[in-house]
């Protein structure tokens, strides 16, 4: 009892119930490589030129196989094109901040899934769409959530 009214006397005094709050398992290693968070609170890495998954995997400390897991759309690449955003966590479900988005191009709905850090299938599901590989022409209103 005198443990608990010592704690809860700590918690009052600081505003915290714990001194620190509860560190990552495993740091990132930082070797040159800018990891980003998207809106949707999602980190990710834009990729380069020379950079491949075994690489960013090497470099973040992240397994080979949750890298292509998280970034279900580039499993054929090997090599990335220039550009390419690769995430480090799992994508959302739905998106935190926008309900819905009007295409201002034509694209493919596996692209706007790793565009907006969304997963596929609940997209497909939420849109009424089939196949991750339809076009979606411009102008349409896909729901994000």
């Amino acid at each position: 009892m005198k443990q608990f009214s010592l704690l809860l006397f700590i918690s009052l005094c600081t505003g915290k119930l714990f001194a620190e709050p509860i560190q990552p398992a495993r740091s990132i290693k930082q070797e040159g490589i800018r990891i980003l968070i998207h809106e949707n609170r999602v980190r990710y890495v834009i990729a380069s030129k020379t950079d491949s998954y075994y690489k960013i995997a090497k470099q973040t400390g992240i397994k080979l196989s949750q890298l292509y897991h998280y970034n279900e759309s580039f499993t054929e690449k090997d090599m990335l094109n220039e550009g390419d955003i690769i995430y480090l966590d799992p994508r959302r479900i739905k998106s935190k901040h926008k309900k819905s988005i009007v295409l201002t191009q034509s694209m493919s709905v596996r692209e706007l899934a790793q565009r907006e850090a969304l997963k596929l299938k609940p997209l497909m599901r939420r849109n009424d769409i089939s196949s991750a590989d339809e076009q979606l022409p411009c102008g349409r209103e896909v729901f994000l959530r």
